[in-house]
């Protein structure tokens, strides 16, 4: 019997410890749901002060290189929609209410390869044409289709149009060509610099004429590499750069046409590197340090430490000179349709905004065949068809509500809100009524909620949503009061506008 009852013991004392346990587990597995509800449920706070104030964006915009000067002449009706294929795509890329809004286009100048067919190239498409004929006259019937395209731009939203440059015309090269053979240093001769620049101004007075907005030319692209091959360009060591800046200085003295146009540059490719020698020479030189107020160049190869230390530099040595960045894609093989692309898009242009200061940005191209992580959209030449993707819609979430004249201000995220890159910008919106644009990247899967504070006790109360995702290309998902706090879903870029 004792040895019965030592046995109900037992037993009673490990039933015990197993409940014991139990509940232990139990308890453990609800604060973990607790916690892991609790993270996903978290309220990040960011806070806005509209008295510390930044640069004021000029512009949004992309380029008509390699791909307008065929696309222009499609002229085929797209979808039962009224109008053409050529349209359609610049409506995606100009148009605020039906594509993303940008406002500055930068026209492609060619230096004649695809006239002559002189040269190494890779694609037939990066030959351009130029306005001269064999026998040295202008002819304005030439590059048809770009200045085609370039026109359906500026209908559709284009404010802003920059002539740039790849390489001088063949005629004026050393070896008659719109690229570099391998021993070469340089490619232009000192002798040929005046009349390049006449050449140049000689279009932009065209353009002019017959009512393009040009508001810049850029007689230079990327100088440091050598340009070999594969596409027209020029090197130029940093004096050859500066002196042929100070001729288009000069030779625009005598053009009261064009006395307004911003002469840009160095156009280097990168915020590093060799990039510093071309800035100290350029702004070491009077008559460009009188004129040029800012500097054009692109964000390629860049991090943002790099980015960091050349603002650095520019603040201390030349605090009154502005920054724009007037080119940058992905550089990575291989098409994207997805969300991917976009984020990384989206980030860069929050560098620059943030860390540079930048006063307008522009992707390289706005249209590409595919195959690359470059253009806003897949357009086939053989089929004409056109597929917008996620990166035109995610840079639409900057582009279309951060417009011309608006100032960005100061926003500061705590904690793992970092993380969802916000930039806040504030201006006037078309109705004439203060706004405050805000755009947030949240690649979780989570959404987030945002509370908000402003230093200035600014009070607004209507919020609308502009969502780039999965599912939706900058639409409007919600239109509602706002009441401090905001929401942005999992896996987007999201454009809040406060009123």
């Amino acid at each position: 019997m004792r040895k019965n009852k030592k046995i109900a013991i037992i037993c009673s004392a490990l039933s015990l410890c197993l409940l014991l346990t139990a509940c232990s587990d139990s308890s453990s597995n609800k604060e973990t749901e607790v916690t892991t509800v609790a993270e996903k449920q978290q309220t990040f706070k960011m806070s806005i002060d509209k008295t510390k104030t930044y640069q004021t964006i000029e512009s949004f915009g992309t380029s008509g290189a390699w791909w307008s000067q065929y696309i222009g002449g499609w002229d085929e009706e797209y979808q039962d929609s009224g109008h053409s294929k050529a349209e359609e795509i610049a409506k995606l890329l100009y148009d605020k209410e039906y594509g993303i809004g940008l406002t500055n286009y930068r026209y492609n100048m060619g230096a004649g390869s695809a006239d002559s067919g002189n040269g190494s190239y890779s694609d037939k498409h990066r030959r351009a044409q130029s306005f001269l004929d064999e026998n040295g006259k202008y002819d304005w019937t030439k590059d048809t289709e770009a200045v085609t395209f370039l026109e359906q731009v500026v209908k559709y939203g284009a404010e802003e149009v920059v002539l740039f440059s790849n390489s001088p015309l063949e005629t004026l090269t050393t070896n008659g060509m719109a690229h570099m053979n391998k021993e070469q240093t340089d490619n232009l001769p000192k002798e040929n610099y005046e009349a390049f620049a006449d050449y140049v101004f000689d279009v932009t007075e065209h353009f002019l004429d017959i009512g393009i907005p040009v508001v810049g030319v850029s007689p230079i692209n990327e100088p440091q590499w050598e340009w070999t091959s594969s596409q027209e360009g020029c090197h130029y060591e940093p004096e050859q750069l500066a002196d042929v800046f100070e001729v288009f200085y000069e030779k625009q003295k005598s053009r009261k046409k064009l006395k307004d146009i911003e002469i840009t540059g160095p156009e280097g490719g990168e915020w590093k590197g060799k990039t510093y020698d071309y800035v100290e020479e350029m702004l070491s030189r009077d008559i460009i340090k009188e004129n040029m107020t800012t500097i054009d160049n692109h964000s390629y190869w860049t991090n943002a430490s790099d980015k960091r230390q050349f603002k650095s530099w520019m603040d201390k040595n030349y605090p009154d000179v502005e920054l724009r960045a007037s080119e940058w894609c992905e550089m990575v093989n291989g098409s994207d349709y997805t969300m991917d692309s976009a984020y990384n898009l989206a980030k860069v242009i929050v560098e620059d905004l943030t860390i540079l200061d930048v006063k307008a940005w522009s992707n390289w191209v706005g249209v590409a065949p595919g195959g690359y992580r470059d253009g806003l959209i897949y357009a086939t030449e053989g089929s004409k068809t056109i597929v917008p993707l996620k990166r035109l819609w995610g840079y639409g979430n900057y582009s279309r509500f951060i417009r011309p004249g608006y100032q960005r201000v100061d926003i500061s995220a705590a904690g793992m809100a970092n993380t969802l890159n916000p930039v806040a910008f504030i201006g006037i919106s078309e109705e004439g009524k203060e706004e405050m644009v805000i755009v947030i990247i949240n690649q979780a899967k989570e959404s987030k909620e945002i509370d908000l504070t402003f230093v200035d006790q600014s009070t607004y109360t209507k919020a609308e949503y502009h969502e780039t995702s999965d599912e939706n290309n900058l639409i409007l998902i919600n239109e509602t009061e706002f009441q401090g706090t905001v929401s942005v879903n999992g896996e987007s870029i999201t454009t809040i506008i406060l009123q």
